[in-house]
C-alpha cells in the first residue's frame, strides 16, 4: 500500500545518495586537509563519476513514474466501518419512514470520490438487508438515492445492537477476512456503563494485535436523546487517554468527534436536539449522518498525513 511505497522511496533516495556523501565526505577539509587535493576533486572541478550522475538520474525517472503511474490493486485503501447499528445506517426501523440512505457510508463514499481516492469498503455483514430489523425497501418499493451495492461498496462491520464486547469477540476473525488498511470504529452506545472505557481498551489492544500496522479512527460516539454523563466520560477517554497512549506507542490511530453534530450548543454537552435523531432515541437523520461522514473524511485525510 502507500507504506510500503514510501518505504522503497526512502531506501532508493538512500541508495542514491549514498555515493554521493562519500565523496563529499573525501573533499571535506577536516578529512582532505591538503587543498591542491579538494581543488582537484571531482566535487570542485565539477567531474562527478558517470555512475553518480546515472544514479540521481534514475531515481528522478523512478519518482516521476510512481506519480505518474495509475493506482494498482495495491494501493485501492481498504477501509472497514465497523460497529453497531448507526455504522450499518439504520434509522426509524422498523418502521422506516426515514428512508435507509446507508447512514454515512453514502456521504463518505462521495466524499472520498471525490478527492479521487482508490478505496473499498469491506466488511461482510448483511445487515440492513436481512430485514432483521424490518424491510427497508418497504417491499422493493423504495431505494437509496445512491445505492452503494451498484458500485461494490456496501461493506461494512456495522451490527445492530452491537456490544463492545460483541466487536472485540469477533473483530480478529474479520480483519483476517477483510484485510482492511483503515478501520472505522464507532461503537459504544449500547450498553454504555463505567466499565465501558475499560472494554474499548480491550477492544483497541486486541485491534493492534491482530494488525500492529492497521490504522486505526475511533469515535467519539453520538448521544443518546437523553443526556448520559458516561457517554460524556466514554468520549472523554477516548479523546484524552485513549488514543494519546496509543499514539505514544507508535500505533497510527485518531479520533473524531461525532457526538458535537448533535448539539444546539456546541459548548455545552446537555444541550442534545432530538430534531437531530430519527427514531428518537439514538439513530441519526439522514442530514446528520452525513455531517458524520464529513468528520469521518478528515479524520481519514489526518490518519493518512501522519
Amino acid at each position: 500500500m502507500r507504506t510500503i511505497k514510501m518505504r522503497r522511496l526512502v531506501v532508493m533516495v538512500l541508495a542514491a545518495a549514498v555515493p554521493v556523501l562519500r565523496a563529499w565526505a573525501t573533499w571535506n577539509e577536516s578529512i582532505m586537509p591538503n587543498k591542491a587535493d579538494r581543488d582537484r576533486h571531482p566535487i570542485a572541478t565539477g567531474r562527478l563519476p558517470v555512475h553518480l550522475l546515472q544514479g540521481f538520474f534514475c531515481l528522478v525517472v523512478v519518482m516521476v513514474g510512481m506519480a505518474a503511474s495509475p493506482a494498482s490493486a495495491g494501493d485501492t485503501l481498504r477501509i472497514m466501518p465497523l460497529g453497531d447499528s448507526i455504522t450499518a445506517g439504520y434509522t426509524d426501523n422498523p418502521d422506516w419512514n426515514h428512508p435507509f440512505e446507508f447512514g454515512y457510508r453514502s456521504g463518505l463514499y462521495r466524499r472520498l470520490k471525490n478527492a479521487g481516492m482508490a478505496f473499498v469498503f469491506v466488511g461482510q455483514s448483511p445487515e440492513p438487508w436481512n430485514n432483521v430489523f424490518g424491510d427497508p425497501t418497504h417491499g422493493g418499493t423504495v431505494a437509496p438515492e445512491l445505492d452503494l451495492r451498484d458500485v461494490g461498496q456496501d461493506g461494512h462491520r456495522g451490527y445492530g445492537g452491537a456490544s463492545i464486547a460483541r466487536i472485540r469477540r469477533d473483530v480478529a476473525a474479520w480483519m483476517a477476512q477483510d484485510r482492511p488498511d483503515v478501520i472505522l470504529l464507532q461503537i459504544g452506545i449500547n450498553g454504555i456503563s463505567a466499565d465501558s472505557p475499560e472494554q474499548l481498551e480491550a477492544l483497541v489492544k486486541k485491534i493492534f494485535e491482530t494488525d500492529n500496522e492497521v490504522k486505526l479512527l475511533v469515535a467519539q460516539i453520538t448521544p443518546l436523546a437523553t443526556y448520559n454523563q458516561q457517554l460524556v466520560d466514554y468520549n472523554r477517554y477516548i479523546r484524552e487517554d485513549l488514543v494519546p497512549a496509543y499514539d505514544g506507542k507508535g500505533h497510527t490511530i485518531g479520533t473524531v468527534d461525532l457526538y458535537r453534530h448533535f448539539l444546539a450548543n456546541p459548548d455545552d454537552p446537555k444541550s442534545i436536539n432530538p430534531a437531530h435523531l430519527s427514531n428518537n432515541i439514538n439513530h441519526p437523520t439522514n442530514a446528520l449522518y452525513d455531517k458524520m461522514a464529513e468528520s469521518w473524511f478528515h479524520g481519514i485525510e489526518m490518519l493518512l498525513g501522519k
